[in-house]
């Protein structure tokens, strides 16, 4: 369902003003990488444009109806799994990924305004490193000590 050219001038201006410049949306084929902000995202997801809820087997992100899968997932800002028809509004920023044969919307993420600033600024958060425990602590302390050059 294209879009009149004044609700995608309106929409084009409401997120200009909300990112200060103008929104770059990623292909259908190109993958984003997402800053962590207290929810962790998986590897491969899009950003997009969520024009209404997913109904009759349909998603419409950026503009494109895309089929979804049996198994669809939708998370609201609190990360807790809505059903389609609890949304209420229209066009939602999301992160959305792709099923297995990237032909169905498997799941989406209704970004909340902290996600859609981090994204916005391209904050790169370092991965989270493993917990030590005692033994892996004497692991690392036994082979700092055999790597240890010796002077003499």
């Amino acid at each position: 369902m294209p879009m009149s050219f004044l609700t995608s001038a309106a929409l084009s201006a409401i997120l200009g003003s909300l990112f200060g410049a103008p929104v770059e949306l990623a292909e259908p084929s190109q993958e984003i990488v997402v800053p962590s902000v207290g929810r962790s995202f998986p590897s491969g997801v899009r950003l997009g444009i969520l024009r209404t809820p997913p109904v009759n087997g349909q998603a419409i992100i950026n503009d494109l109806a895309l089929p979804i899968a049996p198994g669809l997932q939708v998370r609201n800002e609190a990360n807790r799994i809505i059903l389609p028809t609890m949304m209420t509004g229209s066009n939602f920023l999301v992160l959305y990924k792709m099923d297995a044969t990237e032909s169905n919307v498997w799941r989406i993420w209704i970004l909340t305004p902290a996600e859609i600033a981090a994204i916005k600024a391209g904050i790169q958060v370092v991965a989270r490193q493993p917990v030590e425990t005692e033994q892996s602590t004497a692991d690392s302390t036994q082979s700092a000590a055999s790597e240890t050059p010796v002077t003499e």
